[in-house]
């Protein structure tokens, strides 16, 4: 519903794949419910991206769906991996701002009202979060810390957390954006190559209370290091023109 308000009038989209967090579903909807209801001047959706998960997770996103009215099922058909279902939920949300948020709730959804003010205040395209105090095990830590060391210098970049879960996009950055399998690791520099202004924030960070991590240290690393060598590759290929000014059509 249209209000004199323009601000209400805007719409949050937040992004949420899912795989496998039958436990962590009803709580997330709970927080950010709270979260957003009592701090945010805009109006907003939860976009729940069911990555074919076999725990039920699948059946309680539908029946949260119809519990709250913010709340928007999608499911993909086969399993499809992190990064297709974060672009399945960027393009079938309806936001003017588009954000991404993890299921197990270890970042809060509270920090996204603070990041929507600092997308506005800065005037940028996206803002990024930075995990200041991460509760994670010492070697996830460690290893989380030399993979996105190496991610930066392969790439050129100075993203102090590219691995944040929290971002906050405008939707024409995010959809200007080519993703592929593996991008989730790398949002911030795809947005930089495009052109877009990004900004770094600490945010807050928990440990996970439910479920399992879905990704190993291994996999995960030598996944992220030829991912890594493609986006540079891309970076020295990316297309760089601007049409005179005296060209354009008034």
């Amino acid at each position: 519903m249209e209000t004199d308000r323009p601000e209400l009038n805007r719409l949050l989209s937040v992004v949420v794949p899912v795989f496998n967090e039958v436990d962590s579903l009803r709580p997330l909807v709970e927080q950010v419910k709270e979260s957003l209801d009592g701090g945010l001047e805009c109006r907003w959706e939860l976009v729940l991206v069911d990555d074919a998960s076999f725990d039920g997770s699948g059946e309680l996103i539908d029946a949260l769906a119809q519990e709250f009215s913010e709340v928007r099922a999608l499911h993909l058909t086969g399993r499809s991996g992190q990064s297709a279902a974060l672009e399945a939920g960027f393009r079938h949300s309806r936001g003017e701002i588009v954000s991404l948020l993890d299921a197990d709730l270890q970042t809060h959804p509270g920090d996204l009202p603070m990041m929507i003010e600092l997308l506005d205040a800065k005037d940028v395209d996206a803002v990024i979060g930075v995990r200041a105090e991460r509760h994670d095990s010492a070697w996830k830590k460690f290893s989380s810390r030399v993979a996105n060391g190496v991610r930066n210098w392969l790439t050129h970049e100075d993203i102090s957390d590219t691995g944040c879960p929290i971002k906050v996009f405008r939707r024409r950055a995010i959809l200007g954006v080519c993703l592929f399998n593996g991008a989730h690791r790398f949002l911030p520099t795809l947005l930089k190559m495009k052109g877009f202004e990004v900004y770094q924030i600490p945010v807050r960070h928990t440990q996970r209370r439910w479920g399992t991590s879905k990704y190993g240290t291994w996999d995960r690393a030598f996944r992220g290091l030829y991912d890594a060598l493609g986006v540079r590759w891309a970076q020295k290929r990316n297309l760089k023109w601007e049409i005179r000014a005296d060209d354009e059509t008034p």
